[in-house]
């Protein structure tokens, strides 16, 4: 069976390029890339001890039965195989919840051998399986057969759907295509047949902002203002957050008062990405009517807003204020890493490193994963204190847990020697650096 469905694969990709050539148009498909897809689904069944499968249709049942437990792909595989088996096949429908499953795992060429083992036993498509596939195709950067697969709809006289044009716009996003994503987005609103719908919209939006274009952005919330398909929080989030990082604060404000007026709830995504915002400008007032506002809407701040606040506190060595943010955040939210890590910083960049290594050690209480950022924080601290052993210390327990340090780490610990005069141990760590790559 094997052999029949190599056989079959190579055959289909033989006629794919021969079609494509007598076309005038280059072969998309080469025999690396159907190795590629063949390799998962014969590793699979290699893996497999042969035991011989009782042919009954209800044992063949029960584990389709049991499909909805998939967790694995060897899972999948499993009953796929089972389900190929039975007489008569099941029908496409439960085959594709397999695609479908085999999918959401991630295994993008795994789906595509399976499909054509479902080709190879004469088990046709249905709208819902090619979507699948175009969709697997779009994560493994192939447009080229995503496209192709939008052509068998036609052949098969099945009609794309508006879930089959997001997925090819969100995959020309993927390749960094935008304008070609842009293009097919305005055949969809000229077709008449089939209309975008709010998450093709804002698929397209998040691409631009992805790219800097707020402008392009913006102007395709506005086309959705003026149409059926009205922009929700998700859109106005996508924008405000990509104005934000871009220090056009105003600008993200503005939208943000617009968003309100049409009655659109802001959660705490929306005012995160205003907060760190502000912030970024040094606008603490505003900051803090921000977080004022969104609790008195009982919208309270998570993890990521305080971290938001408490690292560019920090930065901007208002470490008292930062110190009074992690305080009340401990009352109702354990603050994670990054925001130990800020408030770490902001005491070595004002010399205080005892003040820096209780929030270490409170983090190591707490059982908080302490990575490579958090040591090179304080390493960073001690070295500019020369205080260089004590840094090396904290270099060889990074090391102890198994942390791999990086050139951060060793040019940080270079410098320090240099700083207190020990050139051969600089040397040394450096050579060391080097054999590490």
């Amino acid at each position: 069976m094997l052999k029949m469905m190599m056989r079959n694969i190579a055959a289909a990709s033989s006629f794919y390029c021969s079609s494509r050539r007598w076309r005038g148009m280059p072969c998309l498909l080469s025999n690396s890339t159907v190795v590629v897809f063949a390799n998962d689904y014969f590793a699979f069944l290699h893996s497999q001890p042969s035991k011989p499968i009782k042919s009954t249709r209800t044992q063949l049942e029960q584990p389709v039965r049991n499909s909805s437990k998939i967790t694995t792909v060897e899972d999948a595989f499993n009953v796929f195989d089972r389900m190929l088996q039975m007489r008569p096949p099941p029908s496409v429908v439960r085959f594709t919840q397999i695609l479908g499953q085999v999918a959401k795992l991630k295994h993008y060429s795994a789906v595509i051998s399976l499909y054509n083992q479902m080709g190879v036993s004469g088990i046709g498509p249905n709208v819902y399986t090619l979507n699948i596939l175009i969709n697997c195709y779009c994560h493994l950067n192939q447009m080229g057969f995503s496209l192709s697969v939008l052509g068998n709809f036609f052949k098969l006289g099945l009609e794309p759907d508006v879930f089959t044009f997001t997925t090819l716009i969100n995959g020309f996003l993927l390749e960094n295509r935008v304008a070609e994503a842009a293009t097919l987005l305005h055949k969809m609103m000229r077709g008449g047949n089939c209309q975008p719908n709010v998450v093709t919209y804002g698929t397209l939006v998040k691409g631009f902002c992805m790219k800097g274009n707020n402008s392009a952005a913006i102007q395709l919330l506005r086309k959705m203002e003026e149409g059926a398909c009205k922009p929700g929080l998700v859109v106005y989030n996508t924008i405000i957050d990509s104005l934000c990082k871009d220090t056009l604060v105003d600008d993200a404000l503005n939208l943000f008062s617009e968003m309100m007026c049409k009655g659109i709830a802001p959660n705490v995504i929306t005012y995160t990405s205003l907060i760190h915002g502000v912030c970024k400008l040094g606008k603490w007032k505003e900051a803090t009517r921000l977080l004022n506002e969104m609790v008195s809407k009982n919208i309270f701040p998570d993890v990521f807003t305080f971290s938001v606040l408490v690292d560019t506190l920090c930065k901007e060595g208002m470490v008292v204020e930062a110190e009074g943010v992690v305080e009340m955040i401990q009352r109702d939210i354990d603050p994670n890493a990054v925001t130990y890590t800020s408030l770490m910083d902001g005491y070595c960049l004002r010399g205080e490193i005892g003040k820096a290594q209780n929030v270490f050690e409170l983090m190591l209480s707490k059982g908080e994963v302490v990575n490579v950022v958090c040591y090179n924080t304080l390493i960073n601290g001690y070295c500019k204190l020369k205080n260089i052993d004590e840094a090396m210390m904290l270099f060889l327990d990074m090391s102890h847990k198994g942390l791999v340090a990086n050139t951060i780490t060793y040019n940080t610990l270079v410098d320090g020697f240099c700083k207190v005069g020990r050139i051969d141990d600089a040397q040394k760590l450096f050579s060391e650096m080097q054999a590490c790559g």
